[in-house]
């Protein structure tokens, strides 16, 4: 009886189903066949009464008419109503006779029109309504015990037939039961043999079907998920592993770290490499943690969030991981490491998540150092070439054979390495094209391997120093307490022939010997390009509040190994500083320009932010012929690119509308903020309609040079 239950309570639906069909099918079938009965009874009664009826009509009496039309009517038949024709001789004056019920009902009658003939002459047409509601309540009253017999005769035939599903699911039961304590005693090992059992006790015309094939596969599942759960133990056992290893690392680090403060007397170059190391083994800990909590939020079912992505200067993160691998080299002198650099490498950005960016840089530096077997060359390139960004790694090596060379980068492949495992290559492929970018390995036997690496190419923050521009005749004011740091800036100041543009060079060690020169000159220090380390070793000052008290922050360039620390970012961005990354500064392109907005042989210059090229064309004409030097530019961001070339009290004339939505006051109050202070906006609408902006001059769209 409980399967029973339980059969009916899987199916009820579907044997509902099954007898509110046979119902419907009941219904209209008698409803047809007492229709059916209905007018072949009236037909009949028609022949029987005809000639009766055929008198009361030439008579003309009507109610003799009606009593004949009752008793032609029927038990079936709703309504009668008889419609005359004029025939000779008939003292009939009525338009119709009716009886039965006068109220009409569109829908669910049928109506029936036949004409009424007597001694075969027509005397006109009858027409009769059967109401299709009335007869189904009658077929139902009248046979709802046969209806209830049939039915409940029908479910028993649903029954039976379904004898043989609960032979089945019996079966099943029983074998879900037992799998279900082999479980429970943890003897997950016999799943399979349990199930195999079963389904030879199945009846015999089930074995062999799709369904007992679907069992057999769910038990070598199983089987599998068995085999997987010991795997997971040791997985679950290293990462925990991997916990402690990162958590005990803290200690020996925060123990370097106060070391590396108390290390003056080592040069600069040996601090960064130190900090970059104590930096890099962080970052691993901290993404070992990472992993370890992701695994267990996973177990947990709820979200996990990875790394974020974001936009980085590729050359500043590559640095580190080359500085690095540089430092281990030097304990093999038959192996170099260049970088070579192109004009544009400087300044290519991509987005990617920074920290396994590094990784995967410092991944494929080992892998190439290990294919020279000891000797040999590794080369790196980064370049831009359209929208994409290309990292080249070459070495010299051995090359990797065709065959091995198409399965590198899947899971678990390695070549040529004691130990390898093929992860490091596999996360670094699936992690590029997690970036929207591809890895490709490219190698020829004994002529060495190339991997590229190609990243969309992403466009650089608005405050990047995408190139060092020094006006001629300036001043260049240095703060660091490096030695080396001064050279390679005189080195650098040398290949740009300052010195022969008349540019001035300052170089200063300590805070103090900037602060007197400041105060004597501020002039002179009020327009120097300033480059300012952050960190001075002895001196609780720093490049950021050195600029900040002096007010240089307009002028000063943040030169420091510290550029990608949050805290040191977040506060030159307060204080309106750029940064160069000094592991970088001598990448940084640097030129002589004139200084735009200075008096330079008499000659006055101003600057035009207008998108209408008549307007270009009518005051070009009109600046030269007042002798004023016009930079004309028809997008702001080509003008914003060049800041650097320009003074800061050069007028500056901007077009209100810049076309796509872009407005001049909002242009002008960016450059407001960056220290600009000749700011004029030249529209055609009236000065009160920027009534808000009191310190942006309002002209018309005139030049300011005519007459």
């Amino acid at each position: 009886m409980k399967l029973f239950a339980r059969i009916l309570t899987y199916n009820w639906r579907y044997y509902a189903a099954a007898i509110l069909t046979f119902m419907i099918f009941w219904q209209l079938f008698s409803v047809f066949s007492a229709v059916r009965v209905a007018d072949d009874k009236l037909k009949t009664s028609m022949r029987q009464n005809a000639a009766d009826f055929e008198k009361a009509f030439l008579e003309g009496d009507v109610f003799e008419t009606q009593r004949i039309m009752w008793r032609i009517k029927n038990e079936g038949i709703k309504r009668i109503s008889f419609t005359p024709i004029r025939l000779g001789g008939s003292r009939w004056i009525f338009k119709e006779a009716v009886v039965g019920t006068l109220y009409r009902r569109p829908w669910g009658q049928i109506m029936r029109d036949v004409p009424f003939v007597s001694n075969g002459a027509t005397l006109g047409s009858l027409e009769y309504v059967v109401d299709l509601a009335d007869v189904s309540t009658m077929v139902l009253v009248q046979n709802y015990l046969l209806f209830i017999t049939v039915v409940a005769f029908f479910l028993g035939l649903l029954v039976l037939s379904n004898m043989g599903a609960m032979r089945t699911l019996l079966a099943i039961e029983r074998s879900v039961n037992e799998i279900n304590a082999v479980i429970a005693s943890g003897r997950s090992d016999i799943i399979r043999d349990s199930i195999k059992r079963h389904i030879d006790s199945l009846p015999v015309g089930i074995i062999g079907t799709p369904f007992a094939q679907m069992t057999n596969r769910m038990s070598l599942a199983l089987s599998r998920a068995a085999s997987l759960e010991k795997e997971l133990a040791v997985s679950r056992a290293v990462s925990d592993i991997a916990a402690q290893v990162a958590h005990d690392i803290r200690s020996p680090l925060a123990a370097m770290e106060a070391a590396l403060g108390r290390m003056d007397q080592l040069p600069e170059k040996q601090r960064v490499m130190a900090r970059q190391a104590v930096n890099r083994m962080r970052d691993i800990a901290n993404n070992l943690l990472v992993k370890n909590r992701r695994q267990s939020v996973a177990a947990s079912g709820a979200a996990v969030s990875a790394e974020p992505m974001e936009t980085c200067l590729l050359l500043s993160l590559m640095d580190a991981a080359i500085s690095e691998k540089r430092l281990q080299l030097e304990a093999h002198p038959e192996i170099t490491l260049d970088f070579k650099l192109t004009s544009k490498s400087y300044g290519i950005f991509g987005k990617v998540q920074s920290v396994e960016f590094g990784r995967i840089v410092s991944n494929l530096l080992n892998n190439a150092a290990e294919a020279l077997e000891g000797k040999g060359s590794i080369t790196l390139t980064l370049s831009l070439d359209g929208k994409n960004v290309f990292l080249r790694i070459a070495d010299s090596g051995r090359g990797i054979p065709e065959n091995v060379l198409l399965k590198l980068g899947q899971k678990g492949e390695t070549y040529g390495k004691a130990g390898g495992s093929g992860l490091g290559l596999y996360h670094a492929k699936t992690t590029v094209e997690s970036w929207g970018g591809r890895l490709e390995i490219r190698s020829e036997m004994g002529k060495g391997t190339e991997v590229v690496l190609t990243l969309p190419a992403a466009k650089g923050p608005d405050d990047f120093v995408s190139e060092l521009k020094v006006p001629r005749g300036g001043v260049v004011a240095v703060l660091d307490d490096d030695p080396t740091t001064h050279q390679l800036w005189d080195g650098r100041f040398a290949s740009a022939r300052l010195k022969e543009n008349g540019v001035e060079v300052r170089h200063f060690n300590e805070p103090d010997g900037l602060r007197r020169w400041v105060r004597g000159d501020p002039e002179k220090a009020g327009k120097a390009v300033c480059l300012f380390d952050y960190e001075l070793m002895g001196y609780k000052e720093t490049g950021l509040s050195l600029a900040e008290e002096l007010g240089l922050c307009g002028r000063a360039i943040l030169v420091t190994s510290r550029s990608e620390e949050k805290r040191v970012m977040d506060e030159a961005r307060r204080l309106k500083m750029r940064i160069i990354p000094k592991g970088l500064a001598d990448f940084v392109p640097l030129s002589v320009t004139d200084a735009a907005g200075a008096a330079e042989n008499g000659k006055k210059s101003a600057v035009l932010i207008d998108d209408d090229a008549l307007v270009h064309m009518n005051w070009s004409d009109a600046a030269g012929a007042a002798g004023v030097d016009l930079k004309a530019f028809k997008e702001p961001s080509a003008f914003m690119s060049s800041l650097d070339s320009f003074s800061k009290d050069i007028p500056i004339y901007i077009d209100s509308e810049l076309g796509n939505g872009v407005k001049g006051e909002d242009i002008a109050a960016q450059l407001k903020e960056k220290g600009f202070t000749d700011l004029t906006l030249e529209t055609g609408h009236g000065p009160e309609r920027f009534a808000h902006l009191p310190w942006l001059k309002v002209r018309g769209k005139e030049s300011p040079w005519k007459g």
